[in-house]
């Protein structure tokens, strides 16, 4: 049934070729996860770079996804709540890719490929595939810039996620003097910590400038009951958490296993942040990303 309703979302919303490309997205990304894991657990048999590969097509078949509906439909795809997580996959598809050619790191893809079928899974499940007719499009250059800077910082705080994740299971082997196989290609602790750290400088700016372009649609009934918007609540305790781990790494009270729990909190804030804004769009309630038709 799942499977059905995407099939006739993809059918009738959207061109063929952006059809043909979602699917073949979606397809070479779980290819490229299964093909990950294995090489996380059978390196001297299945390579990482065969992943990458595959990584790769299914990136630039995304790309090609979101240009082809970009072209066809304007800005909706902005206002389309499996778009915009879609947008956030593809976003954590070019991180990865940037930070590993940057510098690298082994393994690194047996998380990010997973986390990235995971976020189509969920997009699925719970993401709506269409746009309400009567909801206006968004053509104002704040409100474009603050969705495209908000689902940027997403991803990469997803890649912090990632590093963080991985640096934690390996401190833990270290500490119970444990050597599993599938962690000897991970990359030195030092260089998660960096990676970590580089994605949280990157990422705060871009959410605190994304924050406030959406903040600055707000109309005085807006801020007056902002207690009742979920996606801008939890936006602005995900701001305030993020905030406190750059801040406290800087002055030196947040270091250890601490600093990398936080960042696994500010990634579950960014999920709340998601299904609050399915919730809110579901209930036709204003949004950070919907007060366009009452402000412009």
């Amino acid at each position: 049934m799942l499977l059905q309703s995407f099939h006739e979302f993809s059918s009738n919303a959207m061109t063929p070729v952006a059809a043909i490309a979602l699917h073949a997205a979606i397809g070479l990304f779980i290819v490229a996860a299964i093909t990950a894991l294995a090489a996380l657990l059978q390196p001297t048999r299945v390579h990482m770079r065969w992943a990458d590969w595959a990584g790769a097509l299914a990136t630039g078949s995304l790309i090609a996804y979101f240009a082809a509906r970009f072209i066809h439909d304007g800005t909706e795809p902005l206002q389309n709540m499996f778009d915009v997580v879609g947008l956030s996959a593809l976003f954590l598809a070019v991180v990865y890719f940037v930070a590993t050619r940057v510098k690298k790191l082994g393994s690194v893809g047996a998380f990010a490929y997973p986390a990235i079928v995971v976020i189509f899974l969920v997009d699925l499940l719970l993401a709506r595939t269409v746009t309400d007719p009567g909801t206006e499009k968004v053509t104002s250059p704040l409100l474009i810039a603050h969705i495209i800077l908000v689902i940027l910082a997403y991803g990469v705080f997803f890649m912090a996620t990632v590093a963080a994740v991985m640096f934690l299971l390996q401190e833990r082997t270290i500490k119970t003097h444990k050597d599993p196989a599938y962690m000897r290609s991970f990359p030195p602790l030092e260089s998660l910590r960096r990676l970590v750290d580089t994605c949280l400088m990157i990422g705060l700016p871009l959410l605190t400038l994304g924050f406030a372009f959406g903040f600055a649609r707000f109309t005085s009934e807006d801020w007056a009951h902002i207690y009742r918007n979920p996606e801008a609540l939890s936006s602005i305790v995900l701001w305030l958490v993020l905030l406190a781990v750059v801040v406290g790494r800087r002055a030196g009270w947040l270091h250890g296993r601490r600093h990398f729990y936080m960042v696994l909190v500010g990634f579950a804030l960014v999920l709340v942040t998601y299904i609050g804004l399915g919730v809110v769009q579901a209930k036709g309630r204003p949004t950070m990303q919907n007060t366009e038709g009452k402000t412009g």
